[in-house]
């Protein structure tokens, strides 16, 4: 029955995604996560070369995440080394108008060129190419080249589908990657404050601790970190209190001055002030404290 070869096929397209929304639970690097995606398109769609696209926008060029494909031996191969002009090509014309097209007579596409077949090794007997575009942010292209038999409809649809889980994974990347370099950029302005700095959220956990903090306390800022301030400041106990009432009250206070027990038990005089701690929506956070040792100044 004709029908049968067809369901067969949405068989095995859902369980390609199924395979692929799973991977999404999984911590695996971008990469690691690509090659994955790629194996399972190659095996679905059974194409010759499957490819994996980003864009970078200020080079406006396309840049290979991945790629696989077989050679002529029908050995899966990998192929990372490809890069396009945005808006060259097929796949170039994809990415950027961000549309997803099919071509089971490239040669004949206006946007069909034989510098691309020349880039990629192999004669385009048909292609099918579509956006990863997420939220109206176009990340790239996928682009399959080769199936035994035309391109369709459903295969257009699922690598749509499939392209929704890349643009997902690449955009969890850019969060990732802004996540660590604005994680860093704190941790040098906090690295970067001449004297100690201690911050606590409002559970009275320690968030922040400095190297001078760490050097003028002679407590250790691995140990302290994530731990109650109760719990870190045992030779110091006016210091919890002192966070606690700045988030209490919402009073920061400048030119304090407090003794406390420092590096090697010895007393010190620390000059300190205190600051409120807001979030992105201007909630409060929590508190921290800045200080010096003013002891010689004092005598």
């Amino acid at each position: 029955m004709e029908y049968i070869p067809a369901v067969k096929k949405e068989m095995e397209h859902l369980r390609a995604l199924h395979e692929i929304s799973s991977l999404l639970s999984f911590r695996i690097t971008l990469k690691e996560f690509s090659i994955k995606i790629i194996t399972i398109i190659v095996k679905t769609l059974g194409v010759e070369t499957a490819t994996i696209y980003t864009i970078n926008w200020e080079q406006k060029q396309l840049i290979c995440l991945n790629s696989f494909g077989k050679d002529s031996e029908g050995i899966l191969k990998r192929e990372s080394r490809l890069k396009h002009k945005l808006g060259f090509g097929f796949v170039g014309w994809v990415a950027q108008v961000g549309r997803a097209e099919i071509s089971n007579e490239p040669s004949k596409h206006p946007h069909y060129t034989k510098e691309m077949d020349s880039l990629a090794g192999i004669t385009a007997k048909n292609i099918l190419c579509v956006p990863i575009v997420l939220k109206n942010k176009n990340y790239g292209a996928i682009e399959v080249i080769n199936k035994k038999t035309d391109f369709d409809e459903l295969d257009k649809e699922l690598l749509l589908t499939i392209s929704s889980y890349v643009a997902m994974a690449l955009e969890n990347s850019e969060l990732y990657e802004e996540l660590l370099y604005s994680k860093e950029y704190v941790e040098n302005v906090i690295e970067s404050i001449p004297g100690g700095f201690i911050a606590s959220n409002k559970e009275g956990k320690i968030t922040m601790f400095n190297t001078h903090a760490q050097n003028i306390l002679g407590l250790n800022k691995s140990f302290a970190l994530g731990k109650n301030a109760k719990e870190v400041f045992l030779k110091q106990p006016e210091l919890p209190p002192i966070l606690f009432d700045a988030f209490i009250n919402q009073q920061p206070q400048n030119r304090q001055e407090l003794y406390v027990i420092g590096k090697n038990d010895k007393r010190l005089l620390l000059g300190y002030g205190t600051i409120l701690i807001k979030d992105k929506l201007g909630k409060l956070a929590g508190s921290g404290i800045i200080f010096q040792d003013i002891t010689e100044f004092a005598k």
